[in-house]
């Protein structure tokens, strides 16, 4: 099995300790989960991936039951459940810029004010 991907963000480095440079396409025998955002699938072996063909948005997977959405190749979404992203796939365009921008948003950073209290 082989994965053709294309670096698509700087910092990926070669065994060489060089700099791959943005746009290179390479062959590899596996997926390189830890270049996750830096690179897209153009074509794989199989086991189930679409190619990401560079155009509008695209579901990605990271790891087991997780996912995160990209537009253009670059990744707009942190990490989501498999189940968060079902249907996603059939939204329209605007719907989808819809559901992006609320993933973006973090309910769980909203600003916290504590009581003061008076000494004495």
């Amino acid at each position: 099995m082989s994965v053709r991907v294309k670096i698509t963000q700087p910092g990926i480095y070669a065994s060489t300790g060089k700099e791959i440079a943005v746009g290179t396409e390479l062959t590899l025998t596996k997926e390189p989960k830890a270049w996750a955002g830096r690179y897209e699938v153009i074509s794989s072996g199989g086991e189930g991936k679409d190619a990401v063909t560079g155009e509008g948005y695209a579901v990605n997977q990271k790891g087991v039951g997780w996912s995160f959405i990209s537009k253009d190749g670059v990744p707009v979404t942190k990490s989501l459940r498999k189940d968060d992203l079902e249907g996603f796939a059939d939204m329209s365009d605007e719907d989808k810029a819809a559901f992006v921008e609320l993933q973006r948003r973090n309910p769980w950073q909203a600003t916290v004010t504590m009581p003061r209290f008076r000494r004495g």
